[in-house]
C-alpha cells in the first residue's frame, strides 16, 4: 500500500533522515531528481525528440527541478529551465544543485514574461512543474499566476513534482490558478491533499518514488497515515479455496432487505453476494414480495417473513430473522428495507441481537441516527456503509458539509465499528485507527443500487475469509474494479448497478483458486 502523509509528517520524515540517520539533504534532493526523471521515462514522457521545459521556484521544489534539468541534459535530452526567482534568492541545498546545473550547460532563464518565454511554454513537448510544491501558503501571486495560466493553455503534458503548484498539501485546496498535471511524482511518501477531490483531478496519475528515506520512517512521525489500496496489496494466493470446499463451507450470507418499490435493492445485494463467491445466499423479504425475488434470481434462497400492512417487515418477523442470522456466516441489514416505524424498531432489536459480522446499509442506518449506543454494545464485528448524506445524518452534520476521512475515523473509534464512507474515493476507517483510501472506481458508479451491490460484496467476502485482515478493503477495491471493468464496455453514462454485478466474475477471476 502507498502511504500518504500530512505536510508536518512529511517534514518529520525529512528531519529524521537528515538529523538522526545522517542522510544529507543534498543526497535526498539528488535522489528525488533522479527518481523523477526515471518515472518520466517509465511513463513515456521522454523520447529522443522530446524538448523539456523545467519551471522552478525557490526552495526544495525548485532544487528538485535543478536536479531534473541537469539529469535530462546528461542523458542527451533537450532541456530549458526558467526560474521564477533570481539566483540571489536561491539558498541552501537548492543552491548547491543550481550551481551543479549551470556546469551542465543547461540554458537558465529568469522569468520576464517575454514573448519568447511565452513561446517556449507553448512549444515545449513536456513541462516539469517544480514551482511551488508543498510550500504554498496564502493566495497565488505573480509570477506564478501568469506562468501557471500559460502552462494550462499549452498542449504540453505537465509533470508536477510532489504536488501540482496551486494545491495545498494537507487539505487539498485548489487555489486559482492551479497546475493541471498529467503526472504527479511524489517524493518518498504521498501528500494527503492529492487523494481527494477537487485536488485529485488536478494531479493526473500520482506515483510515489523512493528517494532513500529510512525504512522505519513512519515510526518517527505523528499524525495519521492514509493508505491507498491497489491490486498489488491483494495477492491472489491470499484468497484461495481448498479443493474439498462445498456450498456450506464457502460462505453463507443472510440478507435482510426490501420493501414495496425497493425489492431491486435487495436483489442487487443478493446477486452481488453470489457473484462474489458466497456458497449460499438467503434473502429475507416481506412475504408479499418474496415471489419477485424467486422470479429474478434462481440461485437465491428466499425467506417469506411476516409483514406490516404497508408490506414491510413486522415485529413478528424477529424470531425467523434471528434464526436466519444464526444460520449465516455474515449478515446484511438494510438495503431497501424502508422507514416504517415498526420495521425501524425491528432493525434496532436485530442490531442488538445479531452475533455475526454485520453490514449495516441504507435504511438500517436511518434507524440508528439517535441510537448509536446499539453499535457500541455489539460484540461481533460491524461495518456501516453510508454515503455522504447518510453519514452526515449519523454525525448530526449539516447537509452542506462533505464528510471526510477524519469524520469517518472519529466515528469508527468512538463507536467501535468499521466505516466505509462511499464517495470519490471511498474511504474505509477501522476502529483500530487505520484509514484505507480506495484507488478503483469511476463516475459511472454514481447510480442507484451501486451501494446495495457493495453491501453484498462485503458480506460475501467477509463470510468466506473472515480472518483475512484486508478482506474489507479488498471488498471496497473489487467493487470499484468491477465497475472499471464494466466501464470499458458500457462507458460511464450507460453504467448501472447491475453491470457491476455482471462484471464481478471478471474482476475476481484471478482469485479463489486451489492453494498450491
Amino acid at each position: 500500500m502507498q502511504s500518504f502523509l500530512s505536510m508536518a509528517a512529511n517534514r518529520a520524515v525529512d528531519e529524521y533522515a537528515i538529523n538522526s540517520c545522517g542522510i544529507s539533504g543534498v543526497e535526498l534532493m539528488r535522489n528525488a531528481g533522479l527518481s523523477a526523471v526515471d518515472s518520466m521515462a517509465h511513463y513515456g514522457y521522454l523520447t529522443d525528440a522530446t524538448s523539456v521545459l523545467v519551471l522552478t521556484g525557490h526552495g526544495n521544489n525548485g532544487g528538485d527541478g535543478y536536479v531534473i534539468a541537469a539529469t535530462l541534459a546528461k542523458r542527451g535530452i533537450s532541456v530549458t529551465l526558467i526560474s521564477a526567482v533570481e539566483e540571489l534568492k536561491i539558498s541552501g541545498t537548492a543552491l548547491l544543485h543550481f550551481k551543479t546545473l549551470k556546469k551542465e550547460g543547461v540554458i537558465v532563464q529568469v522569468w520576464q514574461n517575454t514573448l519568447a518565454q511565452r513561446g517556449q511554454i507553448q512549444e515545449a513537448d513536456v513541462i516539469v512543474d517544480a514551482l511551488l510544491g508543498t510550500g504554498i501558503s496564502g493566495d497565488m501571486r505573480q509570477p506564478y499566476t501568469e506562468i501557471i495560466q500559460l502552462c494550462n493553455h499549452s498542449s504540453a503534458p505537465i509533470v508536477s513534482i510532489d504536488i501540482p503548484s496551486g494545491i495545498t498539501g494537507d487539505l487539498g485546496m485548489v487555489l486559482e490558478p492551479c497546475m493541471q498535471a498529467a503526472l504527479t511524482i511524489s517524493m518518498g511518501f504521498g501528500k494527503q491533499g492529492c487523494l481527494f477531490e477537487p485536488a485529485r483531478s488536478h494531479c493526473g496519475k500520482t506515483v510515489i518514488v523512493d528517494i532513500g528515506f529510512p525504512e522505519d520512517s513512519l515510526t518517527h512521525i505523528e499524525g495519521q497515515e492514509l493508505a491507498l489500496t491497489d491490486s498489488a496489496d491483494f495477492p491472489t494466493g491470499l484468497l484461495t479455496r481448498p479443493i474439498d470446499t462445498h456450498k456450506y463451507s464457502a460462505g453463507k450470507v443472510y440478507i435482510i432487505a426490501g420493501s414495496p418499490g425497493f425489492t431491486g435493492a435487495a436483489l442487487l445485494s443478493a446477486k452481488a453476494a453470489l457473484r462474489s463467491g458466497a456458497g449460499l445466499v438467503k434473502l429475507a423479504l416481506p412475504k408479499s414480495l418474496g415471489i419477485i425475488a424467486e422470479m429474478n434470481s434462481l440461485e437465491t434462497i428466499v425467506d417469506y417473513l411476516p409483514e406490516t400492512a404497508a408490506q414491510s417487515f413486522s415485529r413478528e418477523a424477529f424470531a425467523a430473522l434471528e434464526s436466519g442470522c444464526e444460520w449465516a456466516d455474515s449478515v446484511v441489514l438494510g438495503p431497501g428495507i424502508g422507514r416504517n416505524s415498526e420495521t425501524q424498531s425491528l432493525v434496532i432489536e436485530l442490531i442488538k441481537t445479531i452475533n455475526k459480522p454485520l453490514v449495516i446499509d441504507a435504511d438500517a442506518l436511518f434507524s440508528i441516527v439517535n441510537n448509536l449506543q446499539v453499535l457500541q454494545s455489539r460484540q461481533a464485528p460491524t461495518l456501516i456503509t453510508p454515503h455522504g448524506g447518510e453519514f452526515n445524518r449519523l454525525i448530526a452534520a449539516g447537509h452542506g458539509n462533505s464528510p471526510n476521512w477524519q469524520d469517518a475515523l472519529k466515528f469508527a473509534i468512538e463507536n467501535q465499528v468499521c466505516v466505509l464512507l462511499k464517495g470519490a474515493p471511498s474511504i474505509l476507517a477501522y476502529p483500530s485507527g487505520e484509514v484505507m483510501v480506495n484507488s478503483s472506481g469511476n463516475p459511472g458508479m454514481a447510480t442507484a443500487g451501486s451501494g446495495d451491490v457493495l453491501s453484498g460484496i462485503c458480506a460475501s467476502l467477509w463470510a468466506q475469509w473472515p480472518d483475512v485482515k484486508t478482506i474489507l478493503h479488498f471488498a471496497m477495491y473489487i467493487h470499484g474494479k468491477a465497475a472499471d471493468t464494466a466501464k470499458a464496455e458500457k462507458g460511464v453514462l450507460g453504467l448501472i448497478a447491475g453491470d457491476i454485478v455482471e462484471f464481478l466474475p471478471k474482476a475476481l477471476k484471478e482469485y479463489g483458486g486451489i492453494p498450491t
